[in-house]
């Protein structure tokens, strides 16, 4: 979790406990609303598996759980049985940009759809700037999200129901959307 109840409530200098239910449900939903907004899980886990389509004459990746801490395996193989003979040796990549997830190729890679099998470690650090921004974004979205009450709808620009739609002011605290969108992940 970016925070605890302990965090959140030092925030506003709270000692009672009388809404502390309420406040511990909100960490998980602040949480996943910043990484599906990010587009992206930004604690570190280890033993990911990315597979990857490849094109003809590619040498690059982008691995999709950035920033990339180590590279346990990659396989090329466009029979996708990943066996020992696909194996790519690891003087045959570079890590170019972790923050970034790019690795690089010596050579070309094979071409074929979820050829490339990579099994990595990826994402932050618990003692990490980043988590410690996203733990700040996160505390202050609680209180929001608390001060507001459950009609909130934090960070809703446009809402269509029906047939009609609803235009909604986005009051993020200034400070936390620029957190946020200098980590949103933009693939494509």
């Amino acid at each position: 979790m970016f925070t605890t109840l302990v965090n959140v409530k030092a925030f506003k200098n709270i000692t009672e406990n009388t809404h502390d239910e309420e406040l511990s449900r909100l960490i998980p939903v602040v949480q996943a609303f910043i990484e599906a907004y990010c587009e992206r899980t930004f604690e570190v886990a280890t033993g990911l598996i990315d597979y990857l389509t490849t094109v003809p004459g590619q040498t690059t990746i982008l691995l999709r759980r950035p920033p990339v801490v180590s590279i346990t395996s990659i396989y090329d193989d466009p029979l996708r049985a990943y066996g020992a003979s696909t194996l790519v040796a690891a003087t045959d990549y570079v890590i170019t940009n972790a923050e970034a997830g790019i690795v690089q190729f010596t050579r070309a890679l094979s071409t074929g759809v979820n050829n490339l099998k990579v099994t990595y470690s990826g994402g932050y650090a618990a003692t990490s700037q980043t988590l410690t921004l996203m733990e700040q974004a996160a505390i202050e979205l609680i209180w929001l999200a608390r001060d507001k009450g459950d009609q909130a709808l934090i960070g809703l620009s446009s809402r269509s129901i029906a047939d009609s739609s609803i235009v909604v002011r986005n009051d993020w605290p200034s400070g936390v959307q620029s957190i946020l969108d200098l980590h949103r992940l933009r693939h494509g």
